[in-house]
């Protein structure tokens, strides 16, 4: 009896490694996209000094790097720093024409959805951070 305990903990830890590796993997999946994202406003954008208090306010929360450069495994996989990505995106898309990026819209939504469904803090972690982000904003340019 011992031993079948033992092989059943066995195996019901090698599957939640599995399955926590697959979330890590999936946030850095995730981040990355929202990386290419970012390159691919950068152009039309033309100047990301506008978004200098939002990259700045974004920083803080990155280890030993920026998010305009994402480095490191503790950066990548990071479920904070994936909501903090997604929230700089949404934040130049809202700053930024529409029309133009309607296309980059529908990527960050679908990225959104995803991070949602990831972890049932993301929503909240992004709503909270939305509101200080904009509050830190807001301070700077005062």
């Amino acid at each position: 009896m011992s031993y079948i305990n033992k092989h059943l903990a066995r195996t019901l830890e090698q599957q939640h490694k599995r399955s926590v590796r697959g979330l890590f993997l999936k946030i850095e999946e995730l981040n990355n996209a929202c990386t290419q994202l970012r390159k691919r406003l950068e152009p039309p954008t033309n100047d990301l000094a506008f978004y200098k208090y939002a990259i700045d306010y974004v920083n803080q929360f990155v280890a030993h790097t920026s998010i305009l450069n994402l480095k490191f495994i503790t950066n990548t996989q990071n479920l904070e720093v994936l909501v903090l990505h997604a929230l700089l995106l949404s934040y130049i898309l809202e700053n930024e024409d529409n029309q133009a990026f309607a296309y980059e819209e529908r990527l960050l939504q679908g990225y959104l959805q995803d991070i949602f469904t990831l972890n049932d803090h993301a929503n909240t972690l992004f709503i909270n951070h939305r509101e200080k982000m904009i509050s830190y904003i807001q301070n700077q340019e005062t």
